[in-house]
């Protein structure tokens, strides 16, 4: 077990800006966090994202200042919605 990342839950939604998920729940081990997103409700599509603790990994656009991203950050995407849905 890695004690400098903690493993985040998110759910993710469907809008095109920056943030665009809400957390969940924190983890720390990715497999423990796996299994916890397996038995979530399957209407929603949720992200695991890998942060380091200690560490700001904000990502700023270099001439507008704006917070526009993570830097460094490993993510898994869960696609869940609308692949149990029937037709």
């Amino acid at each position: 077990m890695n004690k400098d990342v903690m493993w985040g839950i998110f759910v993710s939604e469907d809008i095109k800006r920056f943030p665009n998920f809400f957390p969940i729940g924190f983890y720390a081990t990715r497999e423990k966090a796996v299994e916890v997103i397996q038995g979530f409700p399957k209407n929603v599509n949720y992200d695991l994202l890998k942060l380091p603790l200690n560490r700001n990994f904000a990502y700023f656009h270099m001439k507008s200042g704006k917070l526009v991203g993570m830097d460094g950050i490993y993510h898994e995407h869960f696609h869940f919605k609308g692949e149990h849905e029937s037709d």
